[in-house]
């Protein structure tokens, strides 16, 4: 008899937990969004541009979108995550924005498998990349363009920018601090990325038109 009440008290645990699983909202996955330009405008078509080494801070290593609560604080969303690792999404839409604007095909990540001989290199250093309690994307990093030759063509470039995000993140903010809308997080992300892409393919023409 022991053994038939034990046997019940662990169904009615596990029964428990499946039904506080369920009772879970699904999780959400965000992208990275790419510049949407009009066609048209001057064009790089033979120049050849790669990007890489691209860094980011440790802290971004993960699939939860990181939010700062405090300036010592940080929120790890609970159902709220990227689509796929942080700095290959970060890399591919430096590259597609870079691509955009210097009107392109020929911007790639290094190191590649065949050999390509490279009339620009861009290495970028992220420092910090996330959304605080104050509705702003930030997004801060350091980044050099080089030449041909390996001749650094600036001495560096700085990137710090913050982005206003289209909904506000710290009145709506639940219990647990996370904001109130992660796609308006993601989307001012995207603008502060291509505000440095900008900058990057700005040095990048000024250099060809020299």
């Amino acid at each position: 008899m022991n053994g038939i009440m034990s046997m019940r008290h662990v169904l009615a645990a596990l029964l428990l937990v499946v039904a506080g699983c369920s009772g879970s909202p699904p999780t959400e996955f965000y992208t990275l969004s790419g510049m949407q330009l009009p066609p048209g405008g001057p064009s790089a078509a033979k120049t050849v541009v790669g990007v890489g080494p691209v860094t980011l801070p440790d802290y971004l290593d993960r699939p939860q979108i990181v939010t700062r609560a405090s300036g010592n604080r940080v929120v790890l969303a609970s159902f709220h995550s990227w689509v796929e690792p942080v700095d290959g999404m970060f890399t591919r839409v430096l590259v597609s924005n870079l691509s955009s604007l210097l009107a392109t095909d020929n911007v790639v990540t290094v190191p590649q498998r065949r050999a390509m001989t490279l009339d620009y290199q861009v290495e970028v250093n992220v420092s910090r990349f996330d959304a605080d309690s104050e509705g702003r994307a930030v997004l801060d990093a350091r980044w050099w363009v080089f030449g041909k030759n390996g001749e650094q063509l600036i001495g560096e470039g700085r990137s710090t920018i913050v982005e206003p995000v289209a909904e506000p993140t710290g009145a709506d903010a639940g219990s647990n601090g996370e904001p109130a809308s992660y796609e308006a997080i993601v989307a001012a992300m995207s603008t502060a990325l291509a505000q440095m892409s900008s900058a990057i393919a700005g040095t990048i023409e000024q250099h060809r038109s020299g």
